[in-house]
């Protein structure tokens, strides 16, 4: 199990927990901190999250969690999982802790569903935040992440403006939460988790990207900040695409595998940022059926 997932069922028992516990009798519209509102429609029918079941908590670098149940003796979690929420936009849901934009989950009984961390689950669109309030809108489908939960779960029409309780702030260090997407063949990509694998000041450049579907490796030496590099030049500069589901295959690597450029348009201590424009040959492990091409952006926060 995914540990954001593993967090975000711990948090969705004890709601759970308490909202059985208080047999889904009326509960105030007034909580602390002014009234609260965490709604969705759950596969057609409609969800409302139980007052003294709801909460929204801030923890460092903007991240926030928000979980609710709604009331009764079987009830229905939610929870969202945030991460780098410092002001208003649309973030995708399906993504982990490297990424702006979080994780959706469902828990009923013993059954649990999550939004797969494939970049493009859905999507919450921030209006307001602060430390002390946050409001949105959000949709997700969700697939189960607990053994003998059955089929996938669409949630629609959510929406919360909830208060917040918590010690966090709305500061995100600047060489936090990164972009990695574009276009992989013919179809919109999306990294879930972006992790930077060697600091360009020491001459070379390496991203890593992935979803649940493919993992991107990119590799530019002799970095030297904003540029247009080439690929396949003779010294190490790659691109190796290896499809993770329906059979493993692979394109790209090095000299005649890879072809393109990669543009720099942005580079300081705390960020890389740029463009990319890639065709890749298939690879020799695994080939793939043809060439592939790559095109989209980066904005990559550096250790």
């Amino acid at each position: 199990m995914d540990p954001h997932c593993n967090r975000a069922a711990r948090a969705l028992l004890s709601v759970l927990t308490l909202t059985a516990a208080c047999g889904g009798g009326t509960t105030s519209n007034n909580p602390p901190g002014g009234n609260a509102n965490f709604t969705a429609t759950i596969d057609g029918q409609g969800w409302t999250s139980s007052t003294l079941a709801t909460q929204a908590v801030i923890s460092n670098n903007a991240t926030f969690t928000l979980v609710g149940a709604n009331a009764g003796a079987s009830p229905t979690a939610m929870s969202l999982t945030m991460y780098y929420i410092g002001a208003p936009g649309t973030y995708p849901l399906g993504v982990g802790g490297t990424v702006p934009g979080g994780i959706a989950t469902l828990t009923a009984g013993v059954s649990g569903w999550s939004t797969p961390l494939s970049g493009a689950a859905g999507t919450v669109t921030i209006s307001s935040v602060s430390t002390t309030r946050i409001a949105g809108t959000f949709s997700y489908n969700a697939t189960p992440f607990l053994a003998g939960s059955a089929g996938n779960r669409a949630v629609t029409n959510g929406q919360f403006d909830l208060p917040v309780t918590g010690t966090g702030t709305l500061t995100v260090p600047a060489n936090l939460g990164s972009k990695f997407g574009g276009t992989l063949g013919a179809n919109p990509w999306n990294a879930a988790t972006v992790v930077t694998v060697s600091h360009p000041s020491s001459g070379t450049m390496t991203i890593g990207a992935s979803n649940v579907d493919y993992n991107i490796n990119v590799i530019v030496s002799g970095f030297t900040g904003v540029a247009t590099y080439t690929l396949g030049t003779g010294v190490a500069r790659q691109v190796t695409v290896t499809r993770v589901t329906g059979g493993t295959l692979t394109w790209g690597g090095s000299n005649a595998l890879s072809g393109g450029t990669i543009t720099v348009t942005s580079y300081n201590t705390s960020r890389v940022q740029g463009t990319y424009n890639i065709t890749l040959q298939p690879g020799i492990a695994f080939p793939g059926p043809g060439p592939l091409t790559l095109t989209g952006s980066f904005d990559v926060g550096l250790p």
